[in-house]
Formats: C-alpha cells, sequence, structure tokens
C-alpha cells in the first residue's frame, strides 16, 4: 500500500519535469533552426516591388474594381522595423488607376486630409548558409549584407550589418551588361559586343519560366472595366478596331464596355489593336509602375517602351474555319501566332512602317496539330516575346517556341543603341499588339496584356555599373544584385565604395559586387503578405492570407 501512494505522487511530479524538458528542448531546436537552417527577414522598402512589397498603401479603383499599391516612404532609418511606419498616413495627391487611368478624388479644399491605412512590409522566410552546400543560381531572390553599409567613420574595420534582398543575376567569373532592359553575360574581359570573328561575346541571360511568370507586370486586363461613365472618367476602351466595319464588336448591345469581344464574319477579315494612347493616365506599355507614382511626380520621370509582353485570352470558335491571329512585334520583328481549327503556326515577318501594322515576308517558323483547337470548347491561348524567345502556350502548355536560330538579339546594335542612348528615337520602339480574326464568328474574354520587368541602365545624365561604358567585371566569387523595382531600387548599379575586410582576409572588392561571404541565403517563402494593424496600433497584427506565396 506504500508503494502505491508513492507511486501516485511522483507521476505529476514526473508529467511536470517532462513539460518543462520538453518546452526546454522546443526552444533549443527553434534557436538552432534560426541560426543554422530558416530565418525570417521583413521587407522594408520597395526596391523588389511588386515580387516583395514594402511599407504601401492599397487602393481599388471605384471605376473599374482594379486594385493596385502604391508605396509608402518609411522614416529613414536603416532598422526595417514595422515601429517606424504608421498605421494610417493621409492619401497622396493624384493617385491614378494604372488599369482604367481613373484619377481618384483629393481631399476637398480646407478639409482634413483623408487617411488611408498603411500596409506593413512582407515578411519572408530565407534560408539560411544554404549556398554552403549548393551554388547560388541565377534569378535567385538572395538575402545578403550590404557592401554598401560599413561605417564610415572606421575604414579599417567595417562592420557591414545591414541586410539587403535583390535579386541575382550575376555570377562571376564573367561580364555583366544591361541592353535594352535584358541581362546580358560574356566572358570575363571581354569590353566589346564582338569577337575578331564578329560573333557575339555576350549572349543574353534569359529567365526560365518559373521565375517568369512572376515578373510580369499588368498593362491592361478587360475583366476590369470602367462603369461610371464619361461624365466622371472619360475612359476611351484601349482595343480599337483598325476599320469598320470588321465584323469585331468591342462594346455591348448598348454600346457600353465589354469584358469579351465578339467577332461574326464568315467572309472577311478584321483586326483589333491594342492603342497604348487611349487613356494616357495609364502609361501603358511603357516602365511605369503605380507603386512608384509619388517618385514619378517628383523625379523626372521618362517612360521607356517595353516591347517584351505577353498577350493572353480565351477564345471560343462557334462556326468557321479561318484563323485566329495574335501579334506582338519587338522593333521590325513581327511575330504571329495563327490558331486553326486543329492546327497552330508560329509566323515570323517585318514590320516596314512604324505607322501602321503592315507586316511583309511573313514565313513560318514552327507548326503543331493541336486535336483540343478543333472543337468549339473556349481554350486558353498566350503569346509572349520576352528575352528574345517567342512562345505560345495552350491551355497552359507550351505548343511552340522559337529558337536561337530563329530569333535572336543583335547583339552589336544594342550596344550601339545603349552607348548612343537612342532608344527613344527609334520610330519602332512602341510596341504593336494585334488580333486578327478571319472567316468565322466566335469570342474573345478575359483578354490580359502585360509587360516583363525592364532594368534600366542610365537615368538619361549618369551612367551605372552595367553599362556599355562602365561594364560589371565579376570575379570568382563576386555576384551582381538588382531589384525587380529597377526605377526606385539602390542595387549594385549604384554602388561607389569598394569592400574592403582586412581582419577577415578581405583587403579590396571593386564597388557594385557583393562578396561571396556576404552571402546569407535564399528567400524562399513569404509567410506574413504585406499585413496591416489591428484597432490602429502599430503592431502588424492582420496578414493578407490569400497572398501567402513561394518567392521566385
Amino acid at each position: 500500500m506504500a508503494d502505491t501512494t508513492a507511486t501516485r505522487k511522483s507521476a505529476p511530479e514526473s508529467s511536470y519535469k517532462e513539460t518543462v524538458e520538453s518546452v526546454l528542448v522546443a526552444f533549443i531546436l527553434a534557436f538552432i533552426f534560426r541560426a543554422f537552417i530558416v530565418e525570417a527577414f521583413v521587407i522594408p522598402t520597395g526596391s523588389m516591388a511588386p515580387t516583395l512589397y514594402g511599407a504601401h498603401m492599397r487602393f481599388q479603383c471605384p471605376d473599374c474594381g482594379y486594385h493596385f499599391d502604391v508605396g509608402y516612404h518609411a522614416s529613414d532609418t536603416p532598422s526595417g522595423d514595422d515601429v517606424d511606419i504608421p498605421s494610417e498616413a493621409p492619401q497622396p495627391r493624384e493617385v491614378q488607376c494604372p488599369n482604367c487611368g481613373y484619377t481618384l478624388p483629393d481631399n476637398p479644399p480646407n478639409a482634413p486630409p483623408a487617411l488611408v491605412r498603411v500596409r506593413f512590409g512582407d515578411r519572408i522566410l530565407v534560408l539560411k548558409y544554404l549556398y554552403l552546400f549548393q551554388p547560388p543560381r541565377r534569378w535567385d531572390v538572395v538575402v545578403f549584407k550590404s557592401p554598401e553599409e560599413g561605417p564610415r567613420h572606421i575604414p579599417e574595420d567595417p562592420e557591414y550589418g545591414q541586410n539587403y534582398i535583390k535579386r541575382l543575376v550575376g555570377i562571376g567569373p564573367e561580364n555583366l551588361v544591361i541592353l535594352g532592359g535584358d541581362i546580358y553575360t560574356g566572358p570575363l574581359g571581354a569590353s566589346k559586343p564582338l569577337g575578331p570573328d564578329n560573333k557575339p561575346l555576350f549572349h543574353i541571360q534569359r529567365k526560365p519560366a518559373y521565375v517568369q511568370d512572376a515578373l510580369w507586370r499588368t498593362v491592361y486586363d478587360n475583366d476590369y472595366i470602367p462603369h461610371l461613365g464619361s461624365t466622371i472618367h472619360r475612359w476611351t476602351q484601349p482595343w480599337q478596331e483598325e476599320t469598320t466595319p470588321s465584323g469585331w464588336a468591342v462594346s455591348g448591345p448598348d454600346g457600353a464596355a465589354s469584358r469579351l469581344f465578339q467577332y461574326n464574319n464568315l467572309t472577311g477579315a478584321g483586326a483589333i489593336a491594342f492603342n497604348p494612347d487611349a487613356d494616357p493616365e495609364t502609361h501603358a506599355l511603357t516602365d511605369y509602375l503605380a507603386y512608384d507614382e509619388t517618385e514619378h511626380r517628383e523625379q523626372r520621370w521618362r517612360p521607356t517602351y517595353v516591347s517584351d509582353l505577353k498577350l493572353a485570352c480565351t477564345y471560343t470558335r462557334s462556326a468557321g474555319d479561318g484563323p485566329l491571329r495574335m501579334q506582338l512585334t519587338k522593333s521590325t520583328d513581327a511575330f504571329t501566332a495563327e490558331i486553326a481549327p486543329g492546327k497552330v503556326r508560329l509566323l515570323h515577318g517585318r514590320r516596314v512602317n512604324a505607322n501602321n501594322a503592315a507586316v511583309e515576308d511573313e514565313k513560318e517558323i514552327k507548326s503543331a496539330d493541336l486535336p483540343e483547337l478543333s472543337g468549339s470548347n473556349p481554350v486558353r491561348l498566350e503569346l509572349s516575346n520576352v528575352d528574345y524567345r517567342v512562345s505560345l502556350r495552350v491551355n497552359g502548355r507550351e505548343v511552340l517556341a522559337t529558337e536561337d536560330k530563329d530569333y535572336a538579339p543583335d547583339v552589336a546594335a544594342l550596344w550601339t543603341q545603349e552607348d548612343r542612348d537612342t532608344t527613344q528615337s527609334d520610330p519602332f520602339v512602341k510596341p504593336l499588339v494585334r488580333i486578327i480574326a478571319e472567316r468565322q464568328t466566335g469570342i474573345i474574354e478575359h483578354v490580359l496584356l502585360a509587360r516583363d520587368i525592364y532594368y534600366l541602365s542610365h537615368n538619361g545624365a549618369s551612367r551605372f555599373w552595367g553599362t556599355v561604358d562602365r561594364l560589371a567585371e565579376l570575379k570568382a566569387g563576386e555576384y551582381f544584385v538588382l531589384g525587380d523595382n529597377s526605377y526606385i531600387s539602390g542595387d549594385a548599379r549604384y554602388w561607389s565604395d569598394p569592400v574592403r575586410l582586412p581582419r577577415e582576409g578581405l583587403s579590396f572588392v571593386e564597388s557594385g559586387r557583393v562578396p561571396e561571404r556576404f552571402m546569407l541565403g535564399k528567400a524562399f517563402f513569404v509567410y506574413w503578405p504585406a499585413g496591416y494593424p489591428l484597432f490602429k496600433s502599430s503592431f502588424n497584427a492582420v496578414p493578407d492570407f490569400g497572398e501567402m506565396r513561394f518567392i521566385h
């Protein structure tokens, strides 16, 4: 009986001890996990927007319903903590919807400023020390110690304690240059576009599909149609008939804007084209980003037309055997995806006049038989021209694509153009986007036009690292990084101070490079997306769960 009593008394004590031990072990494992495997970081600025958000304000257009974000300038402190960001701030002036151009109403005269809730920066997870086991890969989103943040007052013993996050675009040994918004690399020591045999020394670095899909920026989404009327907002449908009558109907029976376009002409052909000047406030087909709206007004922003585009739509044929043609141009090159019953073709032609849509010398590059195009079921079509590669996807599957032998950049011409800054004087700089239907009836809907990211190499006055007259020469163990929001990103293009870390045997690394030992890891997941405070507190209490995502 005594043994039983002793056992009953010791059981609770043993249970408490096991609980305390379990909690301690959990804490120890958590600290080990954080220190050596995964660590959380917060995004303080908009240099990677909209891939990753810093502090910003989210708006929904009252006219078309499109959601968009405008960056908020947090206090100029290096901490990047949420405490530096208010829960609310006055609405910026002249906020315009990037989809339809509607200007959100400003405050009435003498009225107190309207306050808008500020969403804090994304919180992300970073795989620490991943690069001890495998080399970094181009296009990774990486976290590193900033080479530009060493204390100036102790030059012989700098700390380099500030963490940065950017996209990795250059991996030494190689030379890197930005041409036409794209990344080109050549052998270390190469300083000219062509070698003695007149073959290119520099070659374009194309983004893999999973990265490219994360970098498309919406130009215009026809699912978001303005509804307030011309007395409130003078909006013009940017998809317009080239000639009338053409068989196309881009509006409803009552003349109102429509989310779908109908074609009805069993004997002829007709085309609609995207007019980027229909609504000037949208800055369509340029490198404009709504996130930077305040910067565009405060600085002398010069629009740069972007011709790396994706045209997507859902197509349903109801009658007829004629083709549907989707067309994109880049400079004088014109590419057409021709969709016919049971078959698709990819054509390459030449645009001969910047003032009209005439295309000559069209030749077939590739073709494929697709039985799913024989019926009347809806199909999703995506034609893209990005990084000098043209591809056609049908229902999410790539069915046709160019190769270098079909289409490749003229590196020497791009080099000369960049050196002379003649991009804006090119009469073909504004791309042409068209949809042509022939001998059929059908509809297209969910029409989306998107553009690629565009890396700026100069601001009209200053040249940066990665330009034709200041190549980024990367030795082994050196990296070059850029922000996805190229207009405002303070990245390797601008760095001017070399890296010196004598106590660790790093005597000199040229500015504009990230030394290998500064790399902390790869950003891979947004676990707390751009939340906002609850009850006007300064704590980022409410995440946007729908935007949890992997980082590509």
